[in-house]
């Protein structure tokens, strides 16, 4: 078909060039070369080989880091258990709080039917008696013991009562039981341990006999077991004045413990090492200074 009209000419290498379109494949059944199939399968075998070689290698070596690796069934069943579990305890935790009351109050109920029942029996047995007077009478090991099971059953059913009655608060006048119960409560310090006597460390001590022996020297002529009675009663007049300074409070007459009273009585009577006492109460002056100035020095530290 011829186009009129004005047309510019392309060069021939600005021309669209035709599509080629690639060959249509060949039929089914038509042009199949068995080689090509039989090569593709052992490839497709060989590769798969590989695969599950690797698989198992895999497979090993996890079974050998862990043995139970694989153990599924085992880990769901754990797992469910720790979910289950806490309901469990949950669930037995609260059966004893109301199984309990209700079992006792069932056993109560219990015993007061057959005390009843054998109250009603005994008043018919009592009607006739005097068909039976002449006839013995049987009574069986186990009808003895539940008589006497019975019997301890009301002993404490009547014990209870009388404690209940005792400590009913509206039969009360006054608040001496209150009073009373007010020093073992937990929040007023009922079970507080008792305050210790401070006692000084290991260092402090030394550092004292070192000051006191400076101080007053003891004698070459003195024994052994003097010494050590010198020792022991210096320690023991050093912390009673470090707790005196501590916990000094002022003491009336009316709470002056019965060990003070002890003590005054036994400073007054007598004993045996008064005259060592006497020996060395010229140096006690000197000690005593010593000691204050060296508490001086620690209780400015110490600031």
């Amino acid at each position: 078909m011829k186009k009129y009209g004005l047309q510019l000419r392309v060069p021939p290498s600005q021309q669209k060039k035709p599509v080629t379109r690639p060959p249509l494949p060949p039929p089914r059944g038509f042009q199949e070369d068995d080689d090509d199939d039989v090569e593709k399968e052992i490839s497709r075998q060989a590769s798969k080989n590989k695969a599950l070689k690797e698989v198992e290698e895999q497979h090993k070596k996890a079974l050998e880091e862990d043995p139970s690796v694989f153990d599924y069934d085992g880990v769901y069943d754990a797992m469910k258990e720790e979910v289950v579990r806490p309901r469990a305890q949950d669930r037995e935790e609260r059966k004893p709080k109301y199984i309990h009351n209700l079992m006792k109050k069932a056993e109560q109920r219990k015993w007061e039917q057959e005390i009843v029942y054998e109250r009603k029996l005994v008043k018919e047995r009592s009607k006739e008696d005097h068909l039976y007077a002449d006839k013995d009478k049987f009574v069986t090991s186990a009808y003895k013991r539940k008589l006497a099971e019975q019997a301890k059953w009301m002993e404490e059913e009547r014990l209870r009562q009388l404690r209940e009655e005792k400590e009913d608060v509206t039969k009360k006048s006054d608040l001496s039981d209150f009073y009373f119960n007010l020093g073992k409560n937990v929040a007023f310090g009922a079970n507080e341990a008792k305050p210790r006597k401070p006692e000084l460390r290991e260092p402090e001590k030394e550092k004292e006999k070192e000051v006191l022996n400076r101080v007053n020297p003891l004698p070459d002529s003195i024994s052994p077991e003097s010494s050590a009675v010198i020792d022991r009663t210096r320690d023991e007049s050093s912390s009673r004045e470090i707790f005196d300074s501590r916990y000094s409070k002022p003491i009336t007459e009316d709470t002056v413990p019965d060990t003070a009273v002890q003590e005054t009585t036994s400073e007054k009577q007598p004993s045996v090492d008064q005259p060592k006492s006497d020996h060395h109460k010229r140096g006690a002056d000197a000690v005593a200074a010593a000691r204050e100035r060296f508490l001086a020095r620690k209780r400015a530290k110490e600031q």
